[in-house]
């Protein structure tokens, strides 16, 4: 809804917008991820902020699956 807002917000005033989504649930599962934190460094010039970000995306993960009040037990992603 904010998103939504925001765009209208911009479009009323003349502004142009772009907006840009990112699906990331499924797509490093089969890259080594620190082969692609390098090239995102290296050949693309990704750094600072943005860099930490995919880091902090692909390191040190885990996941469980939560139903009504149950919980399962966390397991770490590779």
């Amino acid at each position: 809804m904010r998103v939504h807002k925001d765009i209208k917000i911009s479009l009323d005033k003349g502004n142009s917008v772009i907006l840009v989504r990112l699906d990331l649930s499924a797509a490093f599962d089969t890259v080594n991820h620190d082969l692609l934190l390098s090239k995102l460094e290296q050949r693309f010039g990704i750094t600072g902020t943005a860099l930490n970000w995919f880091k902090s995306y692909l390191c040190s993960r885990a996941q469980f699956v939560s139903v009504n009040q149950s919980h399962s037990t966390k397991r770490d992603l590779t």
